[in-house]
C-alpha cells in the first residue's frame, strides 16, 4: 500500500505552569505569556526594518512554523501600522505537526494579551483541522492571506507555488532550518529580490544556498545581540509582472458553477468581470434552473490519489468561501453519510478512513447503528461520516456567486476567440463573427462547449519553432457529455427524508421545500438528458434505504417530478483548470463532471491567485495534473 502523504499527526499541546509546550515536535518548543512581548520587541527592533514591503502591490513571507500563531499576529500588526505597507500581504507557513483547531482555541485564550484577543478569535474561527495539503485563511477583506502548508516539510517546500520575498526561519522560540531540510529547499522559489532572516551561525550555509539559487548576497543586518541576521540578496532576473499589475478586467465564458465560481473569486480581488451565457436571457442561474438540491461531499481513497486530494482542497475552499452564504444557497450544513459498497471509490472507504487517520471532525467510521442515528432512519450498512458534507441549492448558489457590482452578466453565446495581435487582446465572437467583447484575460468555463470553442478558435493545435503543428491539449479531445437525472420526492412519501446526506450507489438528500432529491443516473454521450420513468426506477434501485410501496407506485403513475442536466466529463475524471501555454491570457475551467460544487471555488481561487501573484492554494503536482496541457 502506498500513500501520497505520510500520516499527518497534530502537535501535542501541553499546558505548563506558565505557558505551553509542543512536546512531540522534533525540537520541543516552549512558550510563556511573556514570549509574545519578547517576540514583539524583536519585531520592533529588528524584523520590521528588514521587510521591504513598502509601497509594493504584494509581498509574500515564508515562515518556518507559526510559533503558536505569534508570527501571524505580529506580522499583521506591523503591516497594518506601516506608513507605506504593501497592498496585499501573503504569509506561507510550513508545518509538519500543526496545532489542532481545539488546541489553537485553548492556546489562544490563555497565551495572548487582551489587545490582540479579537484577532486571535478571528484566526481561531478559521483555523483548519489537521489535514494534509494547503489551507488558506483570508483576512482584511482578502488583503491578508495565510497559506498553511501541512505535511512533510521538505516535500511541501518543493510543491508550493509562490514567489517568496522574505523568509523568517528562526526566532527566539525555535531553531532555524531543521536537519532534514536545507536552505536550498527553502530558497527554491525565492523572488529575484529576497530577504532571509535566520541565525548568525548559519550565515555561511545561507550564503552558499543563495549562490546556488543564482542570488547574490548584498547587505547584511544584525539583530538581537548578534544572534540573528537579515541577509538581503538579488538575482539578475526581473521581478515578476502579473496580469493584475497591468489590467484587472476579465471575460468569462459560461455562467454555470464553473464560470460563476471564477467570476466570484475575481470580483473578490477587485476585478471587473463580464460573464457571457445565453441562458442569462431566462435567468441568472445559467443551466441550473429547477435544480433544487445537490450534495458537496469530499472524496477519500486509500492511496490519497489526485482526485481525493483535489476533492479535499475543493471542499475546504467551498467551506471558506461559502461560510456566510444564506440558506437560499446552502440549505443545510448537515454532513454526509457515505455508505460502504462493493465497487467504486467507496469500496475501500472504511479501510481508507482507518489508514489515513484523518481527524474525526473531518471523517469517522460508523457502524449500522451509528449510521441510522445520523440519518434518522434505519440503515443496515456501515460507512463513513464526513462532517464537511453540504446540502447546496445550485440555482441559489450561482445567483449569490454572481451577485456583485463588479460582475456583469451578458446573455450571449460566444462561438470562438480571435487574437487581435495589434491590440494585444482576445476578441470574443458570436457565430456570425460579431465581436461581443475584447480583453486580455479570457476564462472559458462553459462545460462541453469549451471543446468546440477551442476547436473553432484554432487553439487545439500549436506551432513549434520548427514549424511543426502538434496537438496542444490532447486530453481535451476526450471531453464528452454525461447526462443524468434526479427525482424530486415529496418528503411525506419518505417520512420527512434523512437528517443528513446519504450516499451509496445513489444518493438521498434532506428535504428542501418539502422535496427530497434522489439521484442519480449517469449516461455517457447523452446530449439532451430528460427525466423519465425508466430513470426514476433506476434511481430507486440504487437507494440504500428501504422505501415505501407508495413511492414506487407514484413513480409508476408518473407522479414524481425531477430535474435533468448534462455534465462535461474528461477521461480520468479530473477537471481542467489553468492557462493555455500557447495562448497567453486564455484560461480553461471545465470538465467538472459530477463535482461542479467541489471544483467551483477552488478553480476560482487557483486562477485568481495565478493572475494576482498570490501563493496558490494548491500544490504544484496537482496544478500539473489539472493543467490544460
Amino acid at each position: 500500500m502506498s500513500f501520497t502523504y505520510p500520516v499527518l499527526y497534530p502537535a501535542s499541546l501541553v499546558a505548563q505552569a506558565n505557558g505551553f509546550m509542543l512536546s512531540n515536535t522534533d525540537n520541543a518548543v516552549a512558550v510563556t505569556a511573556e514570549s509574545f512581548s519578547e517576540l514583539d520587541a524583536w519585531y520592533a527592533t529588528f524584523v520590521s526594518s528588514c521587510l521591504q514591503w513598502q509601497g509594493k502591490a504584494r509581498y509574500t513571507i515564508a515562515l518556518n512554523g507559526t510559533r503558536f500563531a505569534m508570527h501571524l499576529l505580529l506580522l499583521r500588526q506591523y503591516w497594518k501600522k506601516s506608513p507605506s505597507p504593501c497592498q496585499r500581504l501573503h504569509l506561507v507557513v510550513f508545518e509538519e505537526k500543526p496545532l489542532s483547531r481545539e488546541d489553537f482555541v485553548i492556546m489562544g485564550a490563555c497565551l495572548f494579551p487582551g489587545h490582540v484577543q479579537a484577532q486571535v478569535n478571528e484566526l481561531a474561527s478559521q483555523w483548519p483541522c489537521v489535514l494534509p495539503g494547503m489551507h488558506r485563511i483570508d483576512l482584511e477583506q482578502g488583503n491578508l492571506t495565510i497559506t498553511l502548508a501541512y505535511g512533510e516539510k521538505r516535500r511541501m517546500l518543493k510543491n508550493i507555488h509562490a514567489s517568496i520575498d522574505a523568509y523568517i526561519l528562526a526566532d527566539s522560540c525555535s531553531p532555524a532550518v531543521l536537519a532534514q531540510e536545507s536552505y536550498g529547499d527553502w530558497l527554491r522559489y525565492a523572488s529575484p529580490q529576497v530577504c532571509v532572516i535566520s541565525r548568525v551561525q548559519d550565515e555561511s550555509l545561507l550564503r552558499q544556498a543563495l549562490k546556488i539559487e543564482g542570488l547574490v548576497a548584498g547587505e547584511t543586518r544584525m539583530g538581537d545581540e548578534g544572534k540573528y541576521l537579515a541577509l538581503l540578496a538579488r538575482s539578475g532576473r526581473p521581478m515578476p509582472v502579473y496580469r493584475a499589475d497591468r489590467d484587472r478586467t476579465a471575460l468569462v465564458i459560461g455562467g454555470g458553477l464553473a464560470g460563476s465560481g471564477v467570476a466570484h473569486a475575481l470580483a473578490l480581488r477587485g476585478w471587473q468581470v463580464k460573464v457571457f451565457d445565453p441562458a442569462f436571457a431566462h435567468a441568472k442561474s445559467a443551466g441550473q434552473q429547477g435544480h433544487i438540491a445537490a450534495a458537496l461531499t469530499p472524496m477519500l481513497s486509500i492511496d490519497d490519489n489526485f482526485r481525493s486530494r483535489l476533492s479535499r482542497a475543493g471542499a475546504l475552499r467551498a467551506h471558506a468561501r461559502w461560510r456566510d452564504f444564506p440558506e437560499s444557497a446552502i440549505p443545510a450544513r448537515c454532513g454526509t453519510l457515505e455508505l460502504s459498497r462493493n465497487k467504486g471509490h467507496a469500496k475501500d472507504l472504511i479501510e481508507a478512513v482507518k489508514a489515513m487517520q484523518f481527524p474525526e471532525e473531518w471523517v469517522r467510521n460508523v457502524d449500522g447503528a451509528g449510521a441510522s442515528a445520523l440519518a434518522g432512519m434505519p440503515i443496515d450498512r456501515a460507512g463513513a461520516y464526513f462532517s464537511a458534507g453540504m446540502l447546496v441549492n445550485p440555482e441559489g448558489l450561482i445567483r449569490i456567486l454572481l451577485d456583485s457590482e463588479a460582475i456583469e452578466c451578458v446573455a450571449a453565446r460566444v462561438a470562438f476567440l480571435l487574437c487581435n495581435e495589434q491590440a494585444g487582446q482576445w476578441e470574443l465572437l458570436g457565430a456570425d463573427g460579431t465581436v461581443q467583447a475584447c480583453g486580455h484575460t479570457v476564462i472559458v468555463a462553459c462545460g462541453l462547449q469549451t471543446l468546440s470553442i477551442m476547436q473553432e478558435s484554432g487553439l487545439m493545435q500549436q506551432t513549434r519553432r520548427s514549424g511543426a503543428v502538434v496537438p496542444a491539449m490532447p486530453k481535451l479531445n476526450t471531453l464528452h457529455p454525461m447526462g443524468g437525472e434526479v427525482m424530486h420526492v415529496p418528503a411525506g412519501l419518505v417520512k420527512g427524508g434523512p437528517r443528513c446526506i446519504i450516499g451509496g450507489e445513489g444518493y438521498f438528500l434532506p428535504a428542501v421545500n418539502n422535496l427530497c432529491v434522489m439521484g442519480s443516473t449517469y449516461r455517457h454521450n447523452q446530449y439532451a438528458p430528460c427525466t423519465s420513468q425508466q430513470g426514476q426506477q433506476a434511481i430507486l434501485a440504487k437507494m440504500p434505504v428501504a422505501l415505501s410501496a407508495d413511492l414506487a407506485k407514484a413513480v409508476q403513475n408518473n407522479e414524481i417530478g425531477g430535474w435533468a442536466g448534462m455534465r462535461a466529463v474528461l477521461q480520468g475524471r479530473l477537471p481542467v483548470i489553468g492557462q493555455l501555454d500557447h495562448a497567453e491570457g486564455v484560461w480553461i475551467a471545465a470538465a467538472y463532471a459530477s463535482h461542479g460544487l467541489t471544483w467551483s471555488s477552488l478553480a476560482g481561487d487557483v486562477i485568481g491567485a495565478r493572475l494576482e501573484g498570490e501563493p496558490v492554494p494548491l500544490e504544484r503536482d496537482l496544478l500539473k495534473a489539472i493543467s490544460p496541457r
